[in-house]
C-alpha cells in the first residue's frame, strides 16, 4: 500500500493563473477588436455595422497561438511582461489606426515603415484622434487592472498527478498551436473565390488575402491579427519569378516603348516642374495670391479644372517622375533589387538631349535624406544634382517640423540651380513651407498675415460672389496660417517667372505646377468645401490645381481643360508635349491631350479609387457621386479598375525582381 507521502511526491502544483492569463488574453484581445470596429464605424457590403471582421477565424487563430505562447512562459514575471506587451501592441495599433482613419480614411500598414520616421513626422498633436486614444487606453487600463487583481488575489493552484509539469505545459502549448493553425487553415479554405463571369481582382476574397490590393477592405475582412500577420508573411515569402518567365517580363517592358516625337510643340525646350505642397483651389484668390490667380485665370497658361489626387507627397512626386508607383516595395529596395528606372522623367529628358548640354536638377527646402531622396533621386531616378536645405546660404533657420523657412527665400537663394546656365535643363522644385501643420505662427510669414488681414473684407466678398467655398472667419488663425503659406508659394512662383523673363528663357521654358494633395491638416479642405468627414466618397474633396505656364503653347491665350485627370496623367502629358520617349506599359495614366484620357482612373494607396463621378473602396461597392451616371460609365469604371490592378501586379513583380527592358534610350535625338 502506498503511503500518503509517496502519493504527494507524484503530485505537481501549477498556479491557476498560468491558465487564466492566456484565457484573459483571448477575451481581452477580442474585446479590443470589437470596440475598435464599432468605434471606427466599419460597415459591410450590405451597409450593416461590423462588430468583428468578416473572416473572424483568422483573428481567433492568431489570438489562440499567442495565448499558447503566453502559457508556455511559466516564469511569473516573464509571463506578465509578455501578456501586457501583446495587449499594449494591440492598443497602440488601434490608436494608430484610429488616427490614420480620422485623417486619411486609411489604416496603418507596413508600406509606411519603408518611409521610416518620415511616415510620422507630419503628424502633430492636433491631428491625434483623442477619442481613439481614450477608448483604447481606457480599455487597456481596465485590462491591466483586472489582470493585476487576478495575480494578486488568486493564489489557487491546480494539483496534477502522474504527469510532469513539463509534459502538461508542452501538451497544452501544442494543443493551442494546433487549434490555431487548424482554424487558420480552415478559414483560408473558406475564403470566397470567383464564380463564372466574375473578375478575380474584385470578386475573390482569396485574391484579396494573397495580395491586399484593397487595404482597408482587407483589414475589415481579416481583422487586426489576420491583417498584420498576413502582411508579415507576404513580406517574408514573396514569390520569385522563375527564370523561364523573367524574359517575358522584360519583353513586356520593351513592348511598351514609344520613340521620341521630334515634332512635339515643346521638343528640346526647358522644363520646370513645381510640386505645390497642399495647394487647394481655395488657396488662390486675386488679392492675396495674384500670380497663382493669374495662372488659374488662363494668363499664358493651361488650366486643368478637373484634376484630382489623394496621395502622400512622396507618392505624388514619385508618380509624376516615374508615371507609376509601387504599393508594397520602396524605391530604395527596388534599386537594391537591380531595377534601373530607365523611364523616369529625368532620364527621359536626358535621352533626348543629343549633343546638347543638358542638366537635370532637383530643388527642395528640406533635408536631402528625407524620404531617402539623396539615394532615390540620384542613383535611381537620374537627377544630376540635389539642392536641399543643406545647400541654403540664407539667413532663415528651420526651427523644427512645421516651422519652415520660406520657399521664396530658399528658391531665391537657389535660383541659379533652378535655372542653370546650360544649353537645356529640367528642374523639379518641391515646395515645403506650405506643408502643415498650420498651428504655428511663422515669423517669416508675418508680412503675409498682415496682407491677408488687410484684404479679408474684399477677399470675403469676392469669395462669396465667385466660389462655393465656405470661408472661415477673419480671426481663424489656422486658415490665416495656411493662406500665409500659399502667399509665400505665390511669391515663389512669381519670382521664378520673373527670372525666366529676365534671363531670356520665357520663350523656351514651360512650368508644370501641380498640387500633391488637398489640405488635410485640420480638415481644411473638408470644411471649406462643405463636406462631412464621413463622406470620404465625395470626390470634390480631392479636386486640386494643375496648371501649365507656357506662353509658347498658349500663344497668350488661356486654355481650360475640364476632362477628368489625375496625378498619373502628368508624366504622360509631359512626354506628349515635350516629345519624350515613354513606355505605355509602365505608365498608369494618359496624356491629357489624348483621346485615351477618357479612361483616366485614380487609385489612392491611402484608400479608395475614383473618377469624377464614381468612387469605390473595392471596385464592387460603388458610390455614385455625380448626376446622370450611365451603366456604360460604371462598366468602364470597372474595366479600368481591373486594368489598373493588373498593371500594378506586373509592376510589383518587375520591381521586386529587378527586371529591366533591353532597349537603350540614349540616342542621337537633336
Amino acid at each position: 500500500m502506498k503511503t500518503s507521502k509517496e502519493t504527494k511526491s507524484k503530485e505537481k502544483s501549477i498556479p491557476l493563473n498560468n491558465f487564466l492569463l492566456p484565457l484573459l488574453f483571448i477575451v481581452f484581445a477580442i474585446i479590443f477588436e470589437m470596440a475598435n470596429f464599432l468605434y471606427l464605424g466599419f460597415r459591410n457590403a450590405d451597409g450593416n455595422l461590423m462588430v468583428l471582421p468578416s473572416y473572424f477565424l483568422f483573428d481567433l487563430a492568431i489570438i489562440l497561438m499567442l495565448a499558447g505562447l503566453i502559457y508556455v512562459v511559466q516564469n511569473k514575471i516573464a509571463v506578465q511582461i509578455l501578456y501586457y506587451f501583446l495587449l499594449f501592441v494591440q492598443c497602440a495599433l488601434n490608436i494608430a489606426n484610429s488616427t490614420m482613419y480620422s485623417i486619411f480614411g486609411d489604416i496603418l500598414s507596413f508600406d509606411l515603415f519603408y518611409l521610416g520616421g518620415e511616415a510620422t513626422s507630419s503628424l502633430s498633436i492636433d491631428l491625434i484622434d483623442w477619442g481613439g486614444v481614450f477608448l483604447n487606453f481606457g480599455l487597456f487600463a481596465l485590462m491591466v487592472t483586472a489582470s493585476i487583481l487576478l495575480v494578486k488575489y488568486n493564489k489557487r493552484k491546480l494539483t496534477v498527478k502522474y504527469f510532469s509539469k513539463f509534459v502538461i505545459v508542452l501538451a497544452l502549448f501544442i494543443l493551442a498551436q494546433s487549434m490555431g493553425l487548424g482554424l487558420y487553415q480552415a478559414q483560408e479554405y473558406s475564403l470566397a473565390g470567383t464564380v463564372a463571369g466574375e473578375t478575380e481582382i474584385e470578386s475573390s476574397d482569396k485574391y484579396l488575402w494573397d495580395n491586399f490590393q484593397f487595404k482597408l477592405d482587407a483589414f475589415k475582412k481579416f481583422g487586426n491579427y489576420g491583417f498584420y500577420t498576413k502582411s508579415v508573411l507576404n513580406l517574408m515569402f514573396n514569390e520569385e519569378v522563375p527564370e523561364d518567365q523573367l524574359q517575358s517580363y522584360s519583353d513586356y517592358i520593351d513592348a511598351g516603348y514609344h520613340e521620341a516625337d521630334l515634332t512635339a510643340p515643346l521638343y528640346g525646350d526647358n522644363l520646370i516642374v513645381i510640386l505645390c505642397e497642399s495647394l487647394d483651389w481655395f488657396g488662390i484668390d486675386p488679392y492675396n495670391t495674384p500670380t497663382l490667380y493669374s495662372l488659374a485665370s488662363g494668363n499664358n497658361s493651361i488650366v486643368f479644372t478637373n484634376f484630382y489626387a489623394r496621395n502622400r507627397t512622396n507618392n505624388s512626386e514619385g508618380i509624376v517622375l516615374n508615371g507609376s508607383m509601387p504599393k508594397d516595395i520602396s524605391i530604395n529596395a527596388t534599386l537594391e533589387n537591380g531595377y534601373n528606372f530607365d523611364y523616369a522623367l529625368p532620364k527621359l529628358f536626358k535621352a533626348t538631349s543629343g549633343n546638347v548640354e543638358t542638366v537635370v536638377n532637383y530643388v527642395h527646402c528640406n533635408d536631402a535624406s528625407y524620404y531617402g531622396r539623396d539615394v532615390t533621386h540620384t542613383q535611381g531616378l537620374g537627377f544630376d544634382n540635389l539642392y536641399t536645405i543643406e545647400d541654403y546660404t540664407g539667413d532663415q533657420v528651420k526651427a523644427g517640423w512645421g516651422k519652415w523657412i520660406s520657399d521664396y527665400d530658399f528658391t531665391k537663394n537657389q535660383i541659379d540651380n533652378i535655372l542653370p546656365d546650360t544649353d537645356r535643363f529640367m528642374t523639379m522644385v518641391t515646395m515645403m513651407s506650405s506643408h502643415g501643420p498650420y498651428t504655428y505662427n511663422n515669423p517669416y510669414f508675418q508680412e503675409y498675415y498682415q496682407i491677408y488681414l488687410d484684404n479679408y473684407e474684399k477677399y470675403a466678398e469676392w469669395n462669396t460672389n465667385n466660389t462655393d467655398f465656405i470661408l472661415p472667419e477673419k480671426d481663424d488663425e489656422i486658415f490665416m496660417h495656411y493662406k500665409g503659406a500659399i502667399m509665400d508659394m505665390d511669391r515663389t512662383v512669381e519670382n521664378i517667372i520673373t527670372e525666366l523673363k529676365t534671363r531670356g528663357l520665357e520663350d523656351n521654358t514651360s512650368i508644370v505646377l501641380f498640387a500633391d494633395h488637398n489640405v488635410y491638416y485640420n480638415d481644411l479642405s473638408l470644411k471649406l468645401k462643405g463636406i462631412d468627414k464621413s463622406e470620404y466618397y465625395e470626390t470634390y474633396a480631392y479636386n486640386i490645381p494643375l496648371m501649365i505656364y507656357s506662353p509658347k503653347l498658349t500663344n497668350g491665350e488661356g486654355i481650360f481643360v475640364d476632362d477628368f485627370c489625375n496625378t498619373y496623367d502628368v508624366l504622360p502629358t509631359i512626354c506628349d508635349i515635350y516629345g519624350l520617349p515613354y513606355n505605355s506599359n509602365l505608365l498608369f495614366g494618359y496624356s491629357i491631350f489624348s483621346e485615351e484620357i477618357k479612361d483616366s482612373f485614380f487609385v489612392s494607396y491611402l484608400n479608395g479609387m475614383f473618377t469624377e463621378n464614381i468612387y469605390s473602396l473595392n471596385i464592387t461597392d460603388i458610390f455614385i457621386v455625380g448626376e446622370n451616371v450611365t451603366e456604360e460609365e460604371i462598366a468602364r469604371f470597372n474595366e479600368n479598375a481591373n486594368k489598373f490592378y493588373n498593371k500594378l501586379s506586373i509592376l510589383e513583380t518587375i520591381y521586386e525582381n529587378g527586371i529591366n527592358g533591353t532597349i537603350n534610350l540614349t540616342s542621337s535625338y537633336v
